[in-house]
């Protein structure tokens, strides 16, 4: 914020001069001399003032891009459901929260691993094989499939393509 003050102040200056110089104009004599002053502060502008609004602009854009990824991050985790993000193979890339107080495993554990080793052995292929069927770009899916850690309990899965 700083850099943004400082910018405002020589811009505000330049504003100031630029002026002072159309007022010299008017006055009889020292045409040169206001033509040379004139030229002084555009080589400014364009030597100084431009880069550095140009500098100002870039980081404001990376800072704004970089709380939205931020902002997507947290929404994601804040999630209430439990989600998964997974690659065509099942392998998980990140598990939100919910997805880790849901099946009782980190998320650190669980990346690079596929989703189907939490899975019973019967509902592995099933889930693969839809799995493959939604990175193909066929519609989203749904099955019934159960966890290794409560098979009695039967756990409704949506599988749905997301591509940045």
């Amino acid at each position: 914020m700083a850099q943004t003050d400082d910018f405002g102040e020589e811009l505000a200056d330049f504003v100031r001069r630029v002026g002072e110089l159309k007022a010299a104009r008017s006055a009889p004599g020292g045409e040169t001399t206001v033509l040379d002053a004139a030229l002084f502060e555009l080589g400014h502008v364009a030597d100084h003032l431009w880069p550095w609004y140009e500098r100002l602009s870039a980081d404001a854009a990376v800072r704004g891009d970089r709380d939205e990824r931020q902002l997507l991050r947290t929404v994601f985790q804040r999630f209430p459901l439990p989600v998964a993000l997974v690659d065509r193979e099942t392998v998980v890339r990140r598990l939100n929260f919910a997805a880790t107080s849901f099946t009782g495993v980190r998320a650190g554990h669980a990346t690079g691993r596929p989703l189907t080793g939490l899975l019973t052995p019967a509902d592995r292929a099933a889930f693969r094989s839809q799995a493959a069927a939604v990175a193909r770009g066929e519609r989203d899916r749904s099955l019934t499939v159960r966890l290794q850690q409560r098979p009695s309990d039967p756990v409704p899965a949506t599988l749905t393509a997301v591509r940045p």
